[in-house]
């Protein structure tokens, strides 16, 4: 396991991985970017209402599908910087508990202000940790969103 020290460091690493080199070589990079994660959470509204209080996002668009809500959560209130979709499925008996695996082990954000976050949520009630202020790298504050998530917020620049 990575510790989010050691994670933190990793994002700035400007080596390639062997693979990349490889196939840097032989292939064109389509050009695409990641938008952003869709998680599956039990309760909307409660995760719309961590996810401001945590990171100041705000619902920017919300589409249904039938049964199927999809609330894209965005840092500016638009479609340009979207951060997460919250998805949840209110059809009974058809959407199972949300059980954490081992595909997803975090969700790694920079955010610029960690103790901001912290404050914020400490006087919201939820759960929070220190943020490990690493001398020479960058800060990092680990949480988890009501779903059971987990998310390494790497500060924006190196500590001290």
């Amino acid at each position: 396991m990575i510790r989010p020290i050691w994670a933190a460091a990793l994002l700035f690493a400007a080596t390639p991985c062997p693979a990349q080199a490889q196939s840097a070589a032989s292939a064109t990079p389509v050009q695409a970017s990641l938008m952003a994660p869709g998680l599956r959470v039990a309760d909307i509204d409660r995760s719309i209402v961590f996810y401001g209080i945590a990171l100041g996002l705000v619902p920017a668009t919300t589409l249904r599908h039938g049964p199927l809500t999809e609330v894209m959560l965005c840092a500016d209130g638009k479609a340009g910087k979207l951060a997460l979709i919250l998805m949840h499925d209110a059809t009974p008996g058809t959407s199972p508990p949300i059980e954490l695996g081992n595909g997803v082990q975090k969700i790694v954000m920079r955010v610029p202000d960690l103790a901001g976050v912290a404050n914020r949520m400490k006087a919201a009630g939820y759960p929070v940790g220190d943020v490990h202020w690493n001398k020479g790298a960058p800060s990092v504050l680990m949480i988890k969103d009501p779903d059971g998530y987990s998310y390494e917020l790497v500060g924006s620049t190196p500590h001290g």
